[in-house]
């Protein structure tokens, strides 16, 4: 019986270091292939959507628009009736005539079964999972997702953030409630960097390649904002967050779902607390992971114990990915502070330069600050010992949350 056990031990060891060593390769060839891409400054009109209705609302309208093509990648669709109103759209609009690319990463799209996409194809619309598992590094491509959100309409408008398709985003999850996210409409030339970074993307699914359009068309408002786009893989990304927090002179403030940064971006923390920088935390106070959260309690601790301000998102469940340096530059990403985000998934950011387009970001996060409760001492003593007891969970199995 010993020695049974021995073996299924050794077994069980040798099938993790394969798999890290698989990881591990896997990021190198992929990274090296894919090195971060941060655009050249453009400018247009932004439009900060919080909430799924509105979002959507907007974006179906603009689809309904759409008279060239409609390119679109999502982390996750889900097979309910908003879902649903969306694929009606899309295969009304390739029925027209209009080029339809529609792509879902494969473990977010599993909801999507093998009849609606028949459906979809038999009605005009490409259809494709991105990220499909791949060899020789298997391990790695199974946990290597594309987590960017984006949409690009006729070389004009655009959409980047955090919201996916689905009834929960819309606040109609019992559990989750009320569901609070960012989200940025693009218009003007900037959507050419997104469309140009689908197709990127829709090629090493595919196998098809294609030329972004020549259409790049100028947002017509004189409202326009100054703003980048960030694309990334891998500890670029954890760099550029690094390389915002060391730019902070007055404030930072950080909205995300989860937070599991690592000792370097808390270090980074330290250092801003010590030339005088308040540093403000917002992260959910119910989760859709729980086991993202006893992992994230040490380090929220020790931002607490710094003096940093946390709030626990309280109205229902907290999604947004959003930084803000100074009133100098606002973050709207599709990256969590977490490993899985800053080195195994493909993500997508755009850094907006505007004061007057910061501010009002910053008032729907003071809006989420009155719709928290404050971290305290006694919330912290209070966590349940069941959580307490995954506090000390090795550092590498966060990669895979």
């Amino acid at each position: 019986m010993f020695k049974k056990l021995m073996v299924i031990l050794l077994l069980i060891t040798c099938f993790f270091l394969l798999f890290q060593w698989d990881v591990k390769q896997g990021y190198k060839k992929y990274t090296k292939a894919h090195p971060y891409t941060e655009t050249t400054a453009y400018t247009g009109k932004l439009t900060m959507f919080p909430e799924g209705s509105k979002l959507y609302t907007s974006l179906l309208t603009d689809m309904k628009q759409a008279e060239s093509y409609i390119y679109l990648q999502f982390f996750i669709f889900r097979d309910d009736p908003i879902s649903m109103k969306f694929i009606e759209l899309l295969k009304e609009k390739a029925k027209h005539g209009v080029d339809v690319k529609f792509s879902v990463d494969r473990f977010g799209g599993k909801d999507i079964s093998s009849s609606l996409i028949k459906e979809m194809e038999e009605n005009g619309i490409e259809f494709a999972f991105s990220r499909p598992l791949q060899f020789p590094h298997l391990f790695y491509s199974l946990n290597h997702r594309n987590h960017r959100k984006l949409v690009a309409i006729d070389g004009h408008t655009s959409y980047i953030g955090g919201f996916n398709i689905g009834e929960e985003y819309l606040g109609n999850n019992e559990k989750l409630g009320y569901w609070r996210d960012y989200h940025l409409r693009i218009q003007g030339n900037g959507t050419y960097e997104i469309e140009k970074q689908f197709l990127k993307d829709w090629g090493e699914d595919t196998g098809a390649t294609k030329n972004p359009h020549s259409l790049n068309k100028t947002a017509s408002s004189n409202n326009q904002s100054a703003y980048q786009l960030v694309f990334a893989t891998g500890e670029t990304l954890e760099n550029q967050v690094l390389e915002l927090i060391k730019q902070a002179k007055k404030e930072l403030i950080i909205a995300t779902p989860y937070f599991i940064p690592n000792d370097t971006i808390m270090d980074a923390f330290e250092d801003a607390k010590e030339r005088g920088v308040t540093i403000t935390l917002i992260v959910p106070d119910t989760t859709d992971a729980w086991f993202t959260k006893p992992p994230s309690y040490p380090k929220t601790k020790e931002l607490f114990n710094e003096g940093a301000t946390v709030y626990l998102y309280t109205k229902g469940f907290f999604h947004g990915k959003v930084m803000i340096i100074d009133d100098k530059v606002a973050n709207v990403s599709t990256a969590n502070w977490d490993p899985r985000s800053f080195y195994l998934n493909d993500e997508a950011s755009c850094l907006v330069y505007d004061q007057r387009f910061i501010e009002q970001v910053k008032k729907e996060l003071k809006q989420d600050m009155k719709d928290s409760r404050k971290l305290t001492r006694e919330i912290i003593d209070d966590i349940p010992i069941w959580e307490k007891s995954l506090v000390n969970t090795p550092e590498w199995i966060y990669y895979y949350f």
